[in-house]
């Protein structure tokens, strides 16, 4: 296994893992037409300013887990003294290759990336089986509500 850091040029693996993701999860009837087009070029922009990256695991040549990271900094946090916060996304294994410790490397590469940025607080929504794996590196429940409407 080897871990890289994603360049532009490899956001359509990004991307295709993220659709697989939200696939796999039953949320891809809520996302737009032309939604593949949009992330990559969202997160080429995140990417060129050094406020979002994405970390790779490859077995083989192949890519098999991906996980990103990005900085935000919304209402209220743009009015503290460390006016943003990190938000960890799209950590997905294929299923085949799942509780391996590729999404543990690929989150503690993340948590080092956003360390260097100088972020402190670290935001994530993880799905149920993935609670366990950020709980061992010190995730807790913030007690944010959520209302869809």
């Amino acid at each position: 296994m080897e871990i890289k850091k994603a360049e532009i040029q490899d956001l359509d693996i990004v991307v295709k893992l993220k659709i697989e993701m939200f696939t796999e999860v039953g949320s891809i009837a809520l996302l737009q037409e032309n939604v593949e087009e949009q992330i990559y070029e969202t997160y080429k922009k995140l990417y060129e300013e050094d406020r979002g990256c994405h970390y790779l695991a490859y077995e083989n040549d192949s890519v098999i887990a991906c996980g990103g990271a990005v900085i935000k900094s919304d209402v209220p946090f743009c009015f503290f003294k460390t006016p943003m916060y990190g938000y960890i996304i799209d950590v997905y294994c294929i299923p085949e290759k799942r509780r391996n410790g590729y999404a543990s490397k690929i989150v503690g590469e993340l948590l080092k990336w956003l360390n260097n940025k100088e972020v402190h607080n670290i935001k994530l929504k993880p799905s149920g089986a993935g609670r366990h794996l950020y709980e061992k590196f010190g995730f807790c429940d913030s007690g944010e509500m959520e209302l869809w409407i």
